[in-house]
C-alpha cells in the first residue's frame, strides 16, 4: 500500500513555474531527476500527485528551489513497523490486531489536521481507502476486538462524511453517515450517535431543507451524555434554522443556551471525543456570529464573526471550512452597507477555495463577488 501523502493542491502549478524559470524543458528535468517526462507532465497537470516528500526533495533539488516543493507535500506515513501493519492488514484483512487498530486511529488523527491544512479534496481518495481497510477489517474480526474495530470504523465513516460534504458531496455523505450510525448503534457509542445526527443536521443545512435542519439538530440534543461542546454547537445549529423559520423568540433562546454551554465547554476538563478537538472559544464565536448573519442581525454578527476569525490558531485561518463563515461575514458586512469590508471578506475566501480546491466554497464566493460587482 502507498505510504499516504496530502499535496497541495498548487504543487502542479508550482512545479511548472520553477520548471519554466529555470528555462528547462520537460525532458531536460526528467534527465536531471531520473523521472520520466511523461511522469512530470502528469505532476503539472495535476493527473498524478507525488508520491512522496522525496519526489518534491528531487525535483527541488534539480531546480534549486530550496524546498518549494517539498513544503507543498505532508507526508502523513507513521514509522516502518506502522505501515508494515497497515500493509499487513490491506492485504490480509483477517490480520488486524489490537496495534494495527491503534495505527489507524493515528491515521485518522493525522487526516483531520491535514483536513485543516489542505481542505476536503485532496484527503477523500485516502481517506476512503483506509475505510475500505476498515471495512474488511471488521468482516474479519470476533469477540471484544470487535467493539474497538466498530468505533474505529465509525469514526473513519464519520470524517469521509464531512469530506464529502465540505466538497458538496451530499448524497455519499449520507450514506457514509448511515454507515457510521449503524456501527456506533452496535456499540451504543452515545457521542458518535450525536455527532452522526448533528451531522446530518449540517448536511440538511448545505441541502436548504430546513425543517430536517431543526428536526435533526433537536433531535441530536436528546441526549444530556454527550460532550458539552457537542451539545453548544447543536443549539447554535438549531438557532441557524429557528432563525430561518422567522421565529425569535426561539432563536435567542438557543442562541443563549448554546453560549451557556459555550462558556461550559471551555472550562470541561473531562474526556472528550478526539473528533472534537476544534471545539474552542473562536469556533463557537464563529457559529454564533453565524446564527446572528442567518437572522439577520448583522451588527452583531460581524462582531462575533471578525472575533472568532482573529482568535482561531495560527494557520487555521486558511483552512476549507473558514471559508464559509468568511462568506457569511461578507454577506454580514454587505447588508450593513459595508461594500469594502464585503468585499475583503469574499477575497479572502475565494483566495482559500483556490488554495484547497474546494469547488463548492468556489461557487459561493463567486456569487457574492457578482453580486458586489467585483
Amino acid at each position: 500500500m502507498p505510504r499516504p501523502v496530502a499535496v497541495d493542491p498548487r504543487f502542479g502549478a508550482e512545479l511548472r513555474r520553477l520548471r519554466e524559470l529555470s528555462s528547462l524543458t520537460l525532458r531536460q528535468l526528467a534527465e536531471a531527476t531520473s523521472y520520466s517526462h511523461t511522469y512530470l507532465w502528469e505532476l503539472e497537470t495535476g493527473k498524478k500527485r507525488p508520491g512522496g516528500v522525496d519526489v518534491a526533495q528531487r525535483l527541488d533539488a534539480a531546480l534549486h528551489s530550496g524546498g518549494i516543493l517539498a513544503a507543498l507535500v505532508t507526508d502523513t506515513a507513521l514509522d516502518p513497523d506502522t505501515a508494515s501493519r497497515i500493509d499487513s492488514v490491506a492485504a490480509r484483512p483477517r490480520s488486524i490486531d489490537a496495534p494495527a487498530v491503534d495505527a489507524l486511529r493515528t491515521i485518522l488523527g493525522q487526516q483531520r489536521r491535514l483536513d485543516d491544512a489542505f481542505g476536503s479534496a485532496p484527503l477523500i481518495a485516502s481517506t476512503m481507502s483506509h475505510l475500505d481497510i476498515v471495512r474488511a477489517g471488521l468482516a474479519n474480526v470476533r469477540g471484544e476486538l470487535r467493539t474497538d474495530v466498530l468505533d474505529l470504523a465509525a469514526q473513519w465513516a464519520q470524517f469521509a462524511a464531512w469530506l464529502h460534504m465540505a466538497s458538496g458531496l451530499l448524497g455519499t455523505a449520507g450514506e457514509l453517515l448511515d454507515q457510521a450510525c449503524g456501527w456506533a448503534a452496535e456499540t451504543d457509542d452515545y457521542e458518535m450517535l450525536t455527532t452522526v445526527l448533528s451531522y446530518k443536521g449540517h448536511q440538511a443545512w448545505l441541502a436548504g431543507d430546513v425543517g430536517a435542519l431543526i428536526g435533526l439538530s433537536t433531535a441530536s440534543l436528546r441526549d444530556h451524555r454527550a460532550y458539552v461542546g457537542q451539545r453548544a454547537y447543536d443549539h447554535y445549529q438549531l438557532a441557524r434554522g429557528l432563525a430561518l423559520t422567522g421565529d425569535d423568540r426561539a432563536t435567542d433562546e438557543a442562541l443563549r443556551v448554546g453560549s451557556d454551554l459555550a462558556a461550559e465547554a471551555v472550562e470541561y476538563h473531562g474526556p472528550t471525543p478526539d473528533w472534537h478537538y476544534y471545539r474552542t472559544p473562536a469556533f463557537f464565536a464563529l457559529e454564533r456570529g453565524l446564527a446572528l448573519q442567518v437572522g439577520g442581525r448583522c451588527g452583531e454578527a460581524v462582531e462575533h464573526l471578525t472575533s472568532g476569525l482573529d482568535d482561531l490558531e495560527p494557520g487555521a485561518r486558511r483552512a476549507e471550512w473558514v471559508g464559509d463563515y468568511l462568506v457569511h461575514l461578507g454577506l454580514a458586512h454587505e447588508a450593513a452597507g459595508e461594500r469594502d469590508e464585503a468585499g475583503a471578506a469574499v477575497i479572502e475566501a475565494a483566495s482559500i477555495a483556490e488554495a484547497t480546491r474546494s469547488l463548492r466554497l468556489a461557487r459561493r464566493a463567486a456569487e457574492l463577488e457578482r453580486r458586489l460587482g467585483l
